[in-house]
């Protein structure tokens, strides 16, 4: 009886409530993890990543390739502010520095990104745990022009804030294209354009 409660509250029940959720969010602030594969190779890198509306982002590489390299999004300028040791620059999001091995900008890299490619044709799964926290599993379609090459994501839904806690991203022949995880996930704290200041 609980399944089938569950299968008829999923699918865009749940996206619906995602999308709420998304425009009740201001800011976050979170560890993020990321996992990208291109040509068999593997790049991880762990982040401190803050955001906040109307798209600022702020990332700083603790763990992996350039640690300790702060990059941040101002939406207004649409430029990205870099610092690595004593060099800052301003640097076009475009910059191949800047992407990910397979051409991910810094923009879509943020939890409102992720949301705004779910829709009606997300599929419910099933139910889990990930981070002590119970979630819900869906599946969207992607297309891959506009996904790198990816052609569906699973989605791992906080079922309490229902917000993305982890998103991979799979390749036509099931292989993986990017992993994302937001750990120690903490919401509408307060952030301020100081925040983002480097």
């Amino acid at each position: 009886m609980m399944l089938m409660y569950l299968v008829a509250v999923s699918g865009g029940e749940i996206v619906a409530k995602v999308k709420e959720a998304e425009r009740n969010l201001k800011d976050y602030t979170a560890r993020m993890e990321s996992k990208t594969y291109k040509d068999g190779k593997l790049e991880y890198k762990l982040y401190i990543q803050k955001y906040m509306r109307p798209g600022y982002i702020y990332m700083k590489v603790i763990r992996g390739a350039n640690r300790g390299g702060v990059a941040v999004y101002h939406p207004d300028r649409k430029k990205v502010r870099v610092k690595k040791g004593p060099i800052r620059l301003w640097l076009s999001p475009d910059d191949r520095r800047l992407r990910s091995p397979v051409g991910h900008r810094i923009y879509e890299s943020h939890i409102p990104w992720f949301v705004a490619r779910l829709n009606d044709g997300a599929k419910f799964l099933s139910e889990g745990t990930l981070f002590g926290r119970k979630v819900y599993i869906l599946e969207q379609p992607l297309s891959p022009k506009r996904n790198y090459g990816a052609v569906k994501a699973k989605y791992w839904i906080d079922a309490e804030r229902f917000l993305p806690l982890m998103v991979i991203d799979y390749g036509p022949d099931g292989s993986i294209v990017r992993a994302v995880k937001f750990m120690d996930l903490k919401i509408n704290v307060g952030l301020t354009k100081e925040d983002f200041k480097i």
